[in-house]
């Protein structure tokens, strides 16, 4: 009877024992992943630390999730419960988040789906346009080789990259990207403040257009300024690029202070942008543009942005337009991390917004982003172009001509050019 109390005894303490070494072995796992994937705080976002080269793939949801867990809860109350084939799949990425699962493992087997599986999900998928059948079966795709690199683009910079302009563009338009170069886009250090240049580009342009690499390999060896990676590049596949960008940068140019994200048919006002910039309060983060709040999605099928029904119902966030856009450098982790997590959107600057949503960082309104153009009598004139910062749209023989006159030292302007009007958004 004693014999058996002290086998009891044993085992008990035994038991004691390997519960304390299991829980100590917990505790430091879970230390040594707060080490390895350490996360962003937004509300001192000013320490962000991504280890390099770190894959965000491989952050533990949980700790996304835990980091994160109030701003997703109020993004995950701003999107409806509906059958929908974007809303059923961003519920499904928000269940793998609670549950510390990943939703997106079919990111590397393109097409994600067959169209046969597709048409049984999605209510009148048949009659969907090519290109919106072509990213729902690409759009878990995100692994794309680069063609065209420029890993040096801000290595050389002594104070760190101030200023990135990021182009995107589209192989064909030559002329609108040495527009760029020979004016808003010229790279140096004025004031000592770096700005580099980029421009981001697929292909071939859709799947009939000519495929212009060799061109584009040329242009990149005389400007050194080309990104291009090895995917379609069409309009629902902006997205896609906007993505591959945020690699990009965080492996080559992660101490960037601010980005703009631009078409290659904006008129940029350098000068004055970097004089705004100057003036931002490095402490806070900035999402910045011309804001569309309380915008739906267009359902009229022949429109550039189209959205069926039966892909998504609900309104949108509210989202600088992509025409032009500046976000602080120490954001790319924090939007490339919770990209992760939100299912790709077809429209781009849509998609940004739903990620600093899911963020809680709304962006900031500024009078100076006109990307819906200006009034038409104010589209010739310098005056009110020089009160600006970015305007859409100028054609490269417009970009040159206003770039010669608002640098122009002895150009003078009354206080009439002070308010310049915007054009309405179509359809908002």
């Amino acid at each position: 009877m004693k014999r058996r109390m002290n086998i009891s005894r044993c085992l008990s303490i035994a038991t004691a024992l390997l519960t304390l070494v299991a829980l100590k072995a917990y505790i430091e796992w879970t230390t040594e992943q707060e080490e390895r994937y350490p996360m962003p705080h937004i509300t001192r976002w000013q320490s962000v630390s991504i280890p390099p080269f770190q894959p965000f793939e491989e952050i533990p949801p949980s700790l996304v999730y835990h980091r994160f867990n109030a701003s997703l809860q109020q993004f995950r109350h701003s999107i409806p419960r509906a059958k929908a084939y974007w809303n059923d799949k961003q519920y499904k990425n928000f269940r793998a988040l609670e549950e510390g699962s990943v939703a997106n493992a079919s990111w590397n087997k393109c097409p994600s789906a067959k169209v046969e599986e597709l048409a049984t999900k999605i209510k009148h998928f048949n009659s969907y346009p090519e290109l919106y059948k072509n990213f729902i079966l690409y759009g878990d795709c995100r692994n794309y080789s680069l063609l065209i690199n420029e890993p040096r683009k801000c290595a050389d910079t002594k104070n760190n990259t101030f200023l990135l302009l990021a182009i995107k563009s589209v192989p064909g338009n030559f002329a609108a990207r040495q527009a760029v170069r020979d004016t808003w886009g010229q790279e140096g250090e004025p004031g000592g403040l770096a700005i580099r240049t980029v421009f981001l580009l697929g292909t071939a342009e859709g799947r009939f257009g000519p495929h212009l690499q060799h061109l584009v390999h040329f242009e990149s060896r005389s400007f050194g300024d080309i990104l291009m990676w090895d995917f379609e590049d069409t309009f629902f596949n902006l997205t896609l690029k906007d993505s591959l960008f945020l690699h990009w940068t965080l492996d080559y140019c992660r101490h960037v202070r601010f980005i703009l994200k631009g078409d290659d048919d904006v008129f940029i006002n350098t000068p004055k942008v970097l004089g705004y910039l100057s003036s931002v309060d490095v402490n806070k983060p900035l999402y910045t543009g011309q804001v569309m709040s309380n915008a739906s999605p267009f359902r009229f099928q022949k429109s550039k942005y189209y959205v069926p029904e039966s892909f998504y119902v609900g309104p949108y966030p509210a989202y600088a337009g992509g025409g032009g856009y500046i976000f602080s450098g120490l954001l790319a982790p924090l939007l490339l991390l919770i990209s992760q997590h939100v299912a790709f959107y077809p429209i781009d600057d849509v998609y940004t917004g739903l990620c600093f949503q899911a963020l809680g960082i709304p962006p900031q309104p500024h009078a100076g982003f006109m990307t819906f153009d200006i009034a038409e009598k104010d589209r010739e004139d310098p005056c009110v172009h020089s009160q600006l910062l970015l305007v859409h749209r100028r054609s490269p023989r417009q970009t040159l001509h206003l770039w010669k006159q608002i640098t122009d030292p002895k150009l003078r302007c009354g206080p009439e050019a002070l308010n310049p009007q915007p054009e309405k958004p179509p359809g908002f």
